[in-house]
């Protein structure tokens, strides 16, 4: 006895397509406009640093303590032992973000178990 499998529409998968080129361009912007750029983090260093500039010093530290790499691990491990929804948008995202923002230690590995757990999502 053959058990098909489910399948799903072109607009589900497109949705997922779509959500996660979007945290990857979201996570790009960032690390390229952000971060990276040796004149923002020199601005940032004076006394009179702009106020957006504690902005980017969170983000620097979640890079710090790999927050992206963790969430995306827990999100990812989260989705295969209970399936949850928000866990796997959890895993799908914060992984991404992981990979993209110097965390792909634990990102990939959140992103390995939230893809095995997608499809039956």
């Amino acid at each position: 006895m053959t058990v098909a499998a489910p399948s799903w529409p072109r607009s589900r998968i497109m949705s997922w397509l779509i959500a996660g080129g979007a945290i990857l361009a979201l996570a790009l912007a960032l690390r390229y406009l952000l971060i990276e750029p040796h004149e923002i983090g020199i601005a940032c260093a004076n006394e009179d640093a702009p106020g957006w500039c504690a902005g980017r010093q969170a983000v620097v530290m979640m890079h710090i303590w790999q927050v992206w790499g963790w969430l995306g691990l827990a999100g990812g491990g989260l989705a295969i032992a209970f399936g949850w929804r928000w866990a796997i948008w959890l895993g799908l995202s914060m992984s991404l973000m992981g990979l993209v923002l110097y965390n792909s230690d634990f990102a990939a590995i959140g992103l390995m178990l939230t893809l095995l757990r997608l499809p039956r999502a």
